[in-house]
């Protein structure tokens, strides 16, 4: 069991990306396989873990990772935000990801029917009731999706616009960053309704959805 917990973590970026994939079809479809979560895998991995990918994805219940990407223990370095917001704690946990355990995949995933989103649409340039911050992580959110997601010219909020929008700016900002190194950035979208993730940004990986 930990050669084969090894091998998962040696996979490249473009294997690690298809393997989520495979992972989300499995699951939308029914025949989910919940794997790497027997008594033994788990107690191969008290030593040591070894997640070939970072998961930058929301808080929200209906989009858990591992479950909805049908993987295991180990298998994922998961970082949760309302909107997958990157201040503080949450880029440091990616970096940890990236340059303490050596992973070499990270994705941004967001989802349809965002309530972070939602928020700051419904803000529209007014003070919440949440406090500073609620009004830090909104503030960062319309920074990300702008006036062509938020307000375009038709004067209609284009919510789809904003979620994608909001999966862009987030996997540009990744990319920035100094320590990232040779590790890929790619984008997903999750469909509530569907239960499958769309590839917004593939990093250059070259994997089909």
């Amino acid at each position: 069991m930990a050669d084969e917990a090894q091998i998962k973590a040696a996979v490249g970026p473009a294997e690690g990306l298809a393997l989520l994939l495979a992972g989300n079809r499995r699951f939308a479809s029914g025949e989910a396989r919940h794997p790497d979560a027997s008594p033994d895998w788990r107690r191969d991995l008290v030593a040591a873990q070894q997640p070939f990918a970072v998961l930058v994805g929301c808080v929200d219940s209906r989009v858990p990772p591992e479950i909805v990407l049908d993987q295991g223990l180990g298998d994922l370095l998961t970082v949760r935000t309302a909107g997958h917001a990157l201040e503080g704690a949450a880029r440091g946990s990616i970096k940890f990801g990236v340059v303490d355990l050596a992973v070499g995949l990270v994705v941004v995933m967001g989802h349809t029917g965002c309530g972070a989103i939602a928020a700051a649409i419904a803000r529209g340039g007014a003070e919440l009731q949440g406090g500073d911050d609620l009004d830090q992580l909104v503030d960062e959110i319309s920074s990300r999706v702008g006036p062509d997601g938020l307000r375009p010219a038709s004067g209609t909020v284009d919510v789809a616009t904003a979620w994608v929008a909001n999966v862009d700016a987030a996997v540009r900002e990744l990319r920035g960053m100094p320590w990232l190194g040779d590790a890929s950035v790619v984008g997903l979208l999750y469909d509530l309704e569907t239960g499958l993730v769309e590839i917004i940004d593939d990093g250059g990986l070259g994997v089909a959805g």
